[in-house]
Formats: C-alpha cells, sequence, structure tokens
C-alpha cells in the first residue's frame, strides 16, 4: 500500500471510497457556516492528516468534516 501525502487529497480511504453517503452525528462548525445533527452528504474526497472527509450537502456546499463527526449511511 502507498502512503498518503498530507498535501494531497484521495478517492479511497480504509475502505471508504468517494460517492459514499454519511449522515452527520453531531453539530459542526466552519468559517462558512454551521452544520446540525441528522444532515445526510455524500463524500468528494478525503483529506489527510489528520484524516478528514470532503463532504458536499444537497445543497452543494462543501463541508471539511474530522471522521467522528459523521456516521455511514447503509444503503
Amino acid at each position: 500500500m502507498s502512503t498518503k501525502e498530507f498535501h494531497k487529497t484521495s478517492n479511497e480511504h480504509a475502505g471508504v471510497n468517494v460517492g459514499a453517503k454519511f449522515k452527520t452525528i453531531k453539530h459542526h462548525h466552519e468559517v462558512q457556516g454551521d452544520i446540525e445533527e441528522g444532515v445526510e452528504l455524500t463524500l468528494e474526497e478525503i483529506a489527510h492528516f489528520p484524516t478528514r472527509y470532503i463532504l458536499k450537502d444537497v445543497e452543494g456546499r462543501i463541508w471539511t468534516v474530522p471522521l467522528h463527526t459523521v456516521s455511514p449511511l447503509t444503503e
């Protein structure tokens, strides 16, 4: 397995792939605004060191959240 460089994003990490669906399990604050608990999001990219998910909501806004802020949705 190749290492992931800290300044690049990836499409897969630990079996999670771009396009996966997640739901927020806690409130998250960013400069652009707040995202509440229970919002469904789609994985766009994965940032590393520390690992964070870059997710898109239904309105097209991008959120960068720590892994412990979301839970995967099973389909």
